[in-house]
């Protein structure tokens, strides 16, 4: 397989993927506030399964550059959900989400693999249940990915919901430096990357990811698109 096409290949592999995973998360959260008795997310149409309400161009590109991303932040009352419990568990509505869809799948991928049925990347048959792969695999990426304590990702605004109270100074502070702490975390990333050859987000992830990965597929994996990129957030 040459090169680009090995790269198209791994590109192409990640459109059903994001189609699903992304949607799946906000939809999560969606269903979080929904239980928890904010019905406007039902009215606004934030619980049907159309890509285009929840995909967000940013965080598409970070799933093509980087294995990771996000969609559309679903938007709730903040009247409906205001206790700390409601607020803690609408942020974990997504990462669940996920977290769900890749066992499930992961269930069957198993299943399919153990009746004989081929698995492989290279052009055939095998392609599909690959396919299937890839969807688990980024299902697990943004379930780890969302958990981690950055401002902006579910596992801050967990921390934010927790803590907020005691130190709303901070807190303030850090949402207003927001894209400051982003950018250094970007910087901190590429630089890691190009002069110690270190991904970071492997190690950061892989409390998360690998024991999702051990329940879902069996094994702690990644992926990678040859010559892009790749993320394998396994410490095995």
């Amino acid at each position: 397989m040459s090169p680009f096409f090995g790269l198209l290949l791994g590109v192409l592999l990640l459109v059903p993927a994001i189609v699903i995973a992304i949607p799946v998360h906000e939809m999560g959260h969606a269903a979080a506030a929904y239980f928890l008795g904010d019905r406007s997310v039902r009215y606004y149409g934030y619980l049907s399964p159309d890509p285009r309400r929840f995909l967000e161009p940013i965080g598409v590109i970070a799933v093509v550059v980087a294995l990771v991303g996000w969609g559309r932040r679903v938007p709730v009352q903040s009247n409906r959900i205001n206790t700390t419990r409601q607020r803690v568990l609408f942020e974990l509505g997504g990462p669940a989400a996920n977290l769900i869809v890749a066992i499930g799948l992961g269930f069957l991928l198993r299943a399919l693999v153990r009746a004989g049925l081929p698995y492989s990347f290279d052009v055939g048959p095998g392609l599909v249940l690959a396919a299937i792969y890839v969807i688990v695999f980024l299902n697990l990426s943004i379930f780890a990915f969302q958990l981690l304590p950055i401002p902006g990702l579910d596992g801050w605004n967990i921390i934010e919901a927790l803590f907020r109270s005691r130190n709303p100074r901070f807190f303030y502070d850090v949402s207003l430096r927001r894209r400051e702490i982003w950018a250094g975390a970007v910087i901190v990333l590429i630089a890691f990357q190009f002069l110690a050859r270190v991904n970071i987000l492997w190690y950061v992830m892989a409390p998360f990811y690998e024991p999702a990965s051990l329940i879902s597929i069996g094994r702690c994996d990644g992926y990678a698109i040859p010559n892009l990129t790749a993320l394998f957030p396994c410490l095995l």
